[in-house]
């Protein structure tokens, strides 16, 4: 079956990535781990316009097995993004944000997808890591991996991780600290309380998508990240049928 073709963006919407990419460029690359930075010039993501997903395709495929899938579908569901995900497959939507939004959208957009998860996504034991978290998380329903979204939230999307010396030695990690203007400056400032990574230490926070953060947490290197899915599992039996 043939791929769904990627959808092609007007210019009012390149106009709105270069105002993202020209706010947004000097904080991350002030603040962002090197894994991102890396992942910047693998991908070829630049500031002038919406990226060609289809030519990020074929980068994708042949650095980490990875493919885009094209979907008019605004917000995935917890389930079909996890299905896609098992399967290698990062959903690409056909939206971006309005431009007098440009600091904050409900909604996950191709700026933050692009922008924030993609460069990670060069990385092949960050791929490979995403894609065993998904497997797992298709072993549990909504309700019982509620709390495994919470680790999503604050590793993939909001998470710091221990590099370099300047910033008190972290450095962001997560894609939404990366695509969000006032979330990045926010997070290295005085009001933020940045913890060790624990699995006990978020396993009752309800994250909100609506709200700036409070508190953060450090993963001390990529091996943390990559056993902590299978330490939510360990204490998570699968439930039986």
């Amino acid at each position: 079956m043939a791929k769904r073709p990627f959808f092609t963006f007007d210019e009012t919407a390149h106009e709105t990535w270069r105002m993202l990419w020209q706010r947004q460029w000097a904080r991350a690359n002030k603040y962002a781990s090197q894994y991102w930075k890396d992942g910047v010039d693998q991908i070829g993501l630049t500031g002038d316009r919406i990226p060609d997903f289809a030519q990020m395709d074929h980068v994708l495929q042949d650095l980490v097995g990875w493919e885009l899938v094209s979907t008019d579908v605004q917000f995935s569901d917890g389930q079909e993004w996890f299905e896609h995900l098992a399967e290698r497959k990062f959903l690409i939507t056909e939206y971006i944000r309005d431009q007098k939004d440009l600091d904050y959208t409900p909604m996950p957009d191709i700026w933050h997808d692009a922008f924030g998860h993609l460069p990670l996504m060069t990385n092949q034991r960050y791929a490979d890591y995403v894609q065993r978290f998904a497997q797992h998380a298709l072993n549990y329903d909504k309700t019982q991996r509620k709390s495994l979204g919470s680790l999503w939230w604050y590793t993939i999307e909001f998470g710091f991780i221990r590099e370099g010396d300047d910033f008190g030695g972290i450095r962001a990690f997560g894609a939404g600290l990366m695509s969000s203007y006032g979330e990045i400056e926010k997070a290295f400032g005085d009001t933020v309380q940045r913890e060790p990574y624990s699995l006990a230490a978020f396993e009752r926070i309800d994250p909100s998508p609506r709200a700036m953060h409070q508190k953060l947490f450090i993963l001390e290197d990529f091996d943390q990240l990559e056993q902590s899915v299978e330490d939510w599992v360990a204490h998570h039996p699968q439930p039986t049928t």
